[in-house]
């Protein structure tokens, strides 16, 4: 397990978030406006924040560069990864491209 994903899954439980409470939105909600900012030893500066908005903002904000930044749905997709050389490599293509983490259906060649 990543340091990202611990910390997503420790805030998840303080938050008394459950599949039920649709987790989606409360992160999401917890999140608005604000800027989480993590340090790994592994990946260095991270940033955890609401959505893309907030992306933007943290980017004005911070001088962070879209790469260090993780939206909400970001950090899902990145916690059901369950193979940590995979996450490592998602993570370091992300940061090396400023790159966005998002949903890829086969055939799915949009945006």
């Amino acid at each position: 397990m990543t340091e990202l994903q611990s910390f997503v899954e420790k805030l998840e439980q303080r938050l008394g978030v459950t599949p039920e409470h649709e987790p989606q939105k409360s992160l999401e909600a917890v999140l608005t406006d604000r800027a989480i900012e993590l340090w790994s030893t592994v990946a260095g500066r991270l940033f955890l924040v609401a959505d893309e908005e907030d992306a933007r903002q943290a980017i004005e904000r911070f001088g962070a560069r879209r790469g260090e930044i993780y939206t909400a749905a970001e950090a899902r997709r990145i916690v059901a990864v369950n193979n940590l050389a995979v996450v490592t490599e998602i993570q370091e293509w992300k940061r090396r491209f400023d790159g966005v983490v998002r949903e890829f259906r086969h055939g799915d060649r949009s945006e």
